[in-house]
């Protein structure tokens, strides 16, 4: 458990740095790590929708 005891906008957050929040990555290794990165980003580029095509002018 995490004692806030000068900051109290600290709370949740964890000291690892990994993070803006406390989901327990501090406890990953390096190379544990670098794998949930590559997980992380190949979903958020699945999850991306593609850019609509431009509409076209009437002729």
């Amino acid at each position: 458990m995490m004692r806030v005891q000068k900051n109290e906008g600290d709370i949740g957050r964890c000291g690892c740095g990994r993070r803006e929040y406390c989901d327990g990555s501090h406890g990953l290794s390096e190379a544990q790590w670098q794998e949930r990165l590559a997980q992380e980003k190949a979903a958020a580029q699945q999850n991306t929708p593609t850019p609509s095509p431009a509409p076209q002018s009437a002729k």
